[in-house]
């Protein structure tokens, strides 16, 4: 009986330290998220999900829901089901012959030596590639001319006429506000089905303005691609970082035809091109999805998963830690991962970006994830009890967001100081000897190099022919050699940023 008394006692004494413990973790986690809520309020930053959230605009001001966006998101009330997957699939699929032909038309090396304009639009391909059998395609493209070629291909586009003028239409609201569920108890399973169709869009707009330049419609063409441009910035507001990674693609296909344009381009044109370039603030507005990012959807994640630590397993995708673990630690364990992970947050991606001083530093970002990497390259088992397992799962998918943001606002700076150039050769029948030449009259400034914060580069060739640069990842002046990207989402990390 003496033993069983004493079995009975220290079964308790365990009980209530493991009930200490937590007691005095779920205290201390609380109490250090406050803390660290204050030490940043101070610096008026806001950690509550709503100040990210996009502001509710009239449906009478608001591109995204022109009768053509609108069903992609006209979810049942209260859930992300669709009212109707028959409109659904009409906006994914508006352009039935367009996406028959682009399967058979093989992408075509651009010979213009530009770091964002890596493939040339054949048009005597598209057009043989409408043609339904293989005969006719091989003699399409041995006997049309590029103007036959042009006029056949806008004959086929006119399939998306009538889409295409309602989104002209629509274009000129004021603001563009999807409706996403940011409300989701799990943030990661917000849907974005407007990112695809957004891309369709452009790739549409892009062979059509192309066809209209070869056949000399330049006003046609400057209208397709404004509305590229305004569908690039179609999901600038929103605070996720794939919304504002897929604009940069989109933004490349509409520099295409602006580059093709060039000798066609009239000076009012050129002029009109030049101001909406500028426009763009990559870096402040990908700064402001990464805020929004460590917030939203950081801190949403780990709420989420404090409700619902069983869903942890499915989210990590690696199994190492089920969700029986975290359905065990301390309720406070959950605000100790929300302080490091945005205390990282803060160390190694926000810094990256400098929308102050307008800066993007090669060397900085990468002795940066050196030092990130470092710090998560540890046993998971440690990470877990030093708090940090929240970091190593989602800030590595913040890597290379810096350096696409540096290469994406180069590509609007260039071309904007290219569409000045051509406005300096149209008024004075040659180019300027600097770019220093092209102010005031040409543009109010000249727009420094992200990288390294000096001018960006000039330099004309022997055949009349010009490039302007950015010195690049790699932070040496290469001389106007440019760096290709291999994919739509890659970013040279050789050669020069440059537009030749």
């Amino acid at each position: 009986m003496l033993h069983s008394w004493r079995y009975f006692f220290a079964f308790i004494s365990v009980l209530g330290l493991v009930g200490l413990f937590y007691f005095e973790e779920n205290w201390r986690g609380p109490r250090a998220w406050e803390k660290y809520k204050k030490e940043r309020g101070a610096r008026r930053e806001r950690f509550d999900a709503s100040a990210f959230v996009p502001p509710v605009v009239a449906p009478s001001e608001n591109f995204a829901l022109t009768p053509f966006l609108a069903p992609l998101f006209d979810f049942i009330p209260g859930t992300q089901k669709w009212r109707s997957t028959n409109q659904l699939a009409q906006v994914y699929g508006f352009a039935p012959e367009y996406d028959r032909a682009a399967k058979a038309v093989k992408a075509v090396k651009s010979a213009r030596s530009n770091s964002w304009v890596t493939t040339e639009i054949d048009l005597t391909a598209w057009r043989a590639a409408y043609l339904q059998s293989t005969n006719r395609i091989n003699q399409a493209i041995d006997s049309i001319s590029r103007k036959e070629a042009a006029t056949a291909v806008l004959a086929n586009l006119a399939e998306c006429s009538d889409v295409l003028e309602e989104l002209r239409e629509s274009s000129k609201r004021k603001y563009s506000r999807f409706n996403l569920r940011y409300n989701e108890d799990d943030p990661a399973g917000i849907l974005l089905p407007h990112l695809a169709p957004l891309k369709h869009l452009c790739l549409v707009l892009q062979l059509r303005a192309t066809a209209e330049l070869a056949l000399g419609k330049t006003d046609e063409a400057l209208s397709d691609v404004n509305l590229m441009l305004r569908i690039t910035d179609a999901t600038r507001g929103e605070p996720i970082i794939i919304s504002q990674l897929v604009r940069l693609p989109m933004l490349y296909m509409a520099l295409e035809p602006i580059a093709a344009g060039f000798g066609r381009w009239s000076e009012p044109q050129l002029k009109a091109l030049q101001e909406r370039l500028q426009q763009f603030d990559f870096c402040a507005d990908m700064k402001g999805a990464l805020t929004g990012e460590r917030v939203l959807f950081g801190g949403g994640i780990i709420e989420f998963l404090r409700r619902e630590p069983d869903k942890f397993e499915a989210l990590s995708g690696d199994g190492k830690f089920p969700g029986a673990i975290w359905s065990a630690v301390p309720s406070g364990w959950f605000d100790f991962e929300k302080v490091n992970f945005s205390r990282f947050f803060d160390e190694f991606v926000m810094p990256s970006i400098d929308v102050e001083n307008r800066r993007i530093s090669p060397g900085a970002c990468q002795q940066t994830e050196k030092k990130m990497s470092a710090e998560l390259n540890q046993s998971q088992a440690l990470l877990f009890f030093q708090h940090r397992a929240f970091c190593s799962l989602l800030v590595p998918g913040t890597l290379g967001v810096a350096r696409k943001t540096a290469f994406a606002q180069t590509a609007v700076d260039t071309a904007a100081i290219a569409c000045a150039v051509e406005r300096y050769k149209l008024a004075h029948g040659g180019l300027p000897e600097s770019l220093g030449a092209l102010v005031p009259q040409f543009t109010d400034k000249l727009p420094h190099d992200i990288i390294d914060g000096q001018s960006l580069r000039y330099l004309r060739t022997a055949d009349g022919r010009y490039a302007i640069y950015s010195v690049g990842w790699n932070e040496k002046d290469d001389g106007g050699m440019a760096g290709f990207k291999k994919g739509e989402h890659d970013v040279p990390e050789e050669g020069d940023w440059a537009w030749r």
